[in-house]
């Protein structure tokens, strides 16, 4: 199972301000990607840690808990053969399920799908995401550290294109699809 810190910047944006910023790039391709989030009835998981999903992208399903620390959220990773409860009998996800404690019954919560265009800068991965979720849509760009540097100044400079001060994160995408249902 692959482990790693996620730190990442993201700003919800208008449909205009999404375009103009697709606009500055040559060669975008997106990719479409279906988040299905999971938790236990009682939402051990989000009140104690953080989300859990799989992603269906390409024909292939990825497992992902993210776990808020000091540092950031903590990735767990791990390709799965489908999407569904049946992944979690995975023996790396239950000893990982064991180690947290969730000791309750997985059950599936809600889908969010995104097209995203991913550009690499050199330093992270800039992430414009269209995304549809319970009858409704959004648009977002994420800046995901790959290397150590200034990606705060760096992701300001992105959003200086469409006159947008960046001041804190917005509500992640597994939240907003909840808040919908």
């Amino acid at each position: 199972m692959n482990e790693n810190l996620e730190i990442e910047y993201k700003v919800l944006l208008t449909k205009e301000q999404f375009e103009k910023l697709v606009s500055q790039y040559d060669d975008v391709k997106f990719i479409r990607q279906v988040n299905t989030y999971y938790d236990t009835k009682d939402l051990q998981i989000r009140k104690n840690y953080g989300s859990i999903r799989i992603r269906e992208k390409e024909g292939q399903f990825i497992f992902t808990l993210k776990k808020h620390t000091e540092d950031g959220l903590l990735e767990f990773e791990k390709l799965v053969p489908s999407n569904d409860i049946s992944a979690f009998d995975d023996s790396e996800i239950k000893q990982l399920f064991q180690d947290m404690k969730i000791d309750e019954p997985i059950v599936k919560l809600t889908s969010l799908t995104t097209d995203r265009a991913v550009i690499f800068n050199g330093f992270a991965e800039i992430c414009l995401d269209h995304n549809y979720y319970n009858g409704k849509e959004d648009y977002e760009i994420e800046y995901e550290y790959k290397k150590d540097h200034d990606g705060k100044k760096m992701f300001q400079d992105i959003l200086d294109i469409i006159n947008v001060q960046y001041d804190h994160n917005c509500v992640s995408k597994s939240k907003r699809a909840l808040f919908a249902l």
